[in-house]
């Protein structure tokens, strides 16, 4: 264990190791579906030094809140409601964001994200793009009744032409980024793992997309859906609903719940999944900048 900032009062901060993996799991397994996607993220790399950092606020000796930088996808993910606590990793990591890439994100609970977002205002980083968003959870026993879907399958390495462009598309749709465009390596590497890894799923028709989702996150607890996109000329048809449903069906398999977080502002998705039983569950949010890179 090794401390790097001073304390506050109470609070110190340090960078999570292997030896704290069981105080880790115990703290985010308090809110294991609003939690998934950390910890996921923890049982697979078991706060191994790879690419993402796990950092904590200790108060009094526990954990009071905790951050995971993405070193290699830019993903800022607090969690916690110490409002103290938060503000001091907010701070901890503006003070590391050299480590992260130019373009990065916070995602989180409103609440939980807020201290980061103004720490960034602080350091004259203005968000490209904000989202208020609802994060929306379903019991297996509440998925409503759905025409079953036979058709939708993993994506394979002959798709890999479909993902490539229909990924861009939902980024410049929900994001107002053109990944060929601002960040064609990364965004090539990322396109090779969704074939390679069958984490996306793809509904096609006579060589046409209808419908494609994936699978960000996945523990015993919950499974995270993300990407969901069907093509703007096929909406309002119910292929959404369809794909949505059968994804849950074959998720619930290993899975307790599915969960998935929306735009406020996209009505017609949120009617999609009210209609398929999810409900709300927590006020999250997203914020998106781009840094100018770091003189040499």
């Amino acid at each position: 264990m090794s401390v790097h900032e001073g304390s506050l009062g109470t609070v110190l901060i340090e960078r999570l190791e292997p030896s704290d993996m069981l105080e880790t799991f115990s703290f985010l397994d308090r809110e294991p579906v609003l939690n998934v996607y950390l910890l996921a993220v923890l049982m697979r790399d078991a706060l191994a030094p790879v690419r993402d950092e796990f950092w904590a606020a200790r108060r009094d000796g526990q954990i009071a809140a905790l951050v995971m930088l993405g070193t290699g996808s830019g993903s800022v993910l607090p969690a916690g409601d110490d409002h103290p606590a938060l503000d001091r990793l907010a701070a901890h990591s503006i003070a590391r964001l050299a480590t992260l890439p130019p373009r990065f994100q916070v995602i989180g609970q409103r609440a939980s994200i807020a201290p980061f977002i103004e720490r960034c205002a602080r350091a004259a980083l203005v968000p490209r793009l904000e989202r208020d968003q609802t994060y929306m959870t379903l019991e297996r026993a509440e998925l409503s009744a759905f025409e079953p879907l036979p058709q939708l399958r993993p994506a394979r390495t002959d798709d890999r032409a479909l993902i490539y462009e229909s990924g861009a598309r939902l980024r410049a749709e929900e994001l107002d980024d053109d990944p060929r465009s601002s960040d064609p390596l990364a965004y090539s590497r990322r396109v090779d793992e969704e074939c390679r890894d069958s984490l996306t799923f793809l509904w096609r028709e006579h060589d046409e997309l209808r419908f494609r989702a994936s699978v960000s996150a996945r523990t015993a607890d919950a499974a995270q859906i993300s990407g969901v996109y069907t093509p703007p000329q096929w909406r309002r048809r119910g292929f959404a609903q369809r794909g949505v449903g059968e994804l849950c069906r074959r998720l619930f398999e290993h899975s307790r719940a599915a969960c998935l977080f929306v735009n406020d502002i996209n009505a017609p998705a949120i009617a999609v999944y009210r209609r398929l039983g999810f409900t709300p569950r927590g006020r999250w949010g997203s914020a998106f900048y781009e840094r100018a890179p770091e003189r040499p």
